[in-house]
């Protein structure tokens, strides 16, 4: 299983240790150090086995570093993929496809769209245990479907850290023709709060967030 931008490894050690044989990609190095760094904590009566580590590797997603149809299954938490415009996501897509056997699976989760459509400006700030402050703002364009975030450290020295990111979350609607342009079928369409559930409709605004699951023709 490939875990596309894996950062800290949060989720990669968790499905490792339930038995599945996990590479986490990112291409940040301080991202991978801590990663590996990392050990998985089981919750009590979970069945994660501690000896169960994945393999790391450095690379972007935009050319993955592995041969056509290496993994079974391929997942990307949080709009990872989508970090670019519309042709180059595309791209990603159908690069974490190229990636996985025919009849494999791909999951990939971000914002919903639809809710945030109705929210479009959010900002929070919080302290950190070494008092540092962390502000965020966030604003969603409809238009383009993009949300622009920023976020700015304040250290207790004085130092700032700033930098924006712009996410591209895909519509209901437009995620047929997403996955269709990757290669990709769209199985279902669903939400966090519904994932064990069944039946389970299409979300909606209410929904936190959606997660596309396709299968590669």
């Amino acid at each position: 299983m490939l875990d596309l931008a894996c950062g800290h490894g949060r989720h990669a050690r968790v499905l490792a240790g339930r038995g599945s044989a996990v590479v986490g990609l990112d291409r940040s190095d301080p991202y991978l150090r801590r990663a590996i760094d990392c050990v998985a904590v089981p919750r009590e009566g979970s069945p994660v086995r501690q000896s169960a580590t994945p393999a790391y590797v450095r690379g972007d997603v935009r050319a993955l570093p592995f041969r056509t149809g290496s993994f079974d299954a391929a997942f990307s938490w949080y709009a990872s993929l989508f970090m670019f415009d519309d042709a180059t996501n595309v791209a990603c897509l159908a690069e974490a496809a190229r990636a996985v056997r025919r009849g494999g699976r791909i999951l990939v989760q971000h914002a919903n769209p639809l809710r945030l459509e109705r929210e479009p400006h959010a900002a929070a700030r919080r302290a950190l245990p070494d008092g540092s402050v962390v502000r965020e703002e966030s604003t969603y364009d409809r238009a383009t479907g993009v949300d622009r975030c920023a976020r700015r450290v304040e250290r207790p020295d004085g130092a700032v850290l700033a930098g924006t990111a712009e996410l591209r979350y895909y519509s209901p609607s437009e995620w047929s023709r997403l996955a269709g342009s990757a290669g990709l079928l769209l199985l279902e369409l669903t939400t966090t709060p519904d994932a064990g559930r069944t039946p389970r409709s299409e979300p909606g605004p209410d929904a936190p967030d959606l997660i596309a699951l396709l299968e590669k023709k």
